[in-house]
């Protein structure tokens, strides 16, 4: 999947909230969303996850974890009142992985997180260690100005339609150019190696 491209629009479990869902990724629009994809997860790796999802929501970020290999939510998973805010989404029929074009090569340490801006449209990709401090390498580019760029594009243009309903003045595009989705240009990154951590 190549920089600019949009979302695919097919629908997948999702357990959020301690509710089974079938979800596309175009459900995220609106906000950045980025996509930690692994090739299988564990329940303490993705409580440890969870707990980073209201960092991420503080800089208007959803994280999300899409999990490529076979995988299943087990019953101890869903427990009222401890259920996870972390949007799990699997991929049973394979459909989506292919779509995004994941790396197959990573280890179950390392994982891929791709970064959709507020209109769905891929923007970055980075492959990182499946661990705290991955996932803050993670926190610091959806911090940073180049989705900052996103969610402002997304306020501009609420902002623009405003304007255009009270005034007969045709409002100016705010929206930023993507790249094509011809382009060839790669923008997947990796982060340095480290040491996974060790829960207790």
């Amino acid at each position: 999947m190549k920089i600019g491209m949009k979302a695919p629009t097919v629908r997948m479990p999702c357990l959020l909230n301690g509710k089974l869902n079938f979800l596309p990724l175009s459900e995220f629009q609106g906000n950045t969303l980025a996509l930690c994809c692994v090739s299988s997860l564990t329940e303490t790796e993705a409580w440890v996850l969870d707990a980073q999802v209201k960092q991420f929501q503080e800089c208007g970020t959803v994280l999300a974890v899409f999990v490529s290999g076979d995988f299943a939510f087990e019953p101890t998973w869903i427990r009222s009142p401890y259920n996870f805010c972390l949007p799990l989404l699997a991929d049973p029929l394979k459909r989506v992985s292919r779509a995004l074009r994941l790396s197959r090569s990573l280890p179950p340490q390392r994982c891929e997180t791709l970064f959709f801006d507020d209109q769905s449209r891929l923007q970055f990709r980075l492959i990182h260690d499946l661990n705290l401090r991955g996932i803050s390498t993670v926190l610091d580019i959806a911090e940073s100005e180049f989705c900052q760029r996103s969610s402002h594009r997304l306020d501009s243009a609420c902002h623009s339609n405003s304007l255009q309903r009270e005034s007969s003045i045709p409002a100016l595009s705010t929206t930023e150019p993507h790249d094509s989705p011809g382009s060839s240009r790669s923008q997947t990154h990796q982060a340095p190696l480290h040491e996974g951590v060790t829960s207790s």
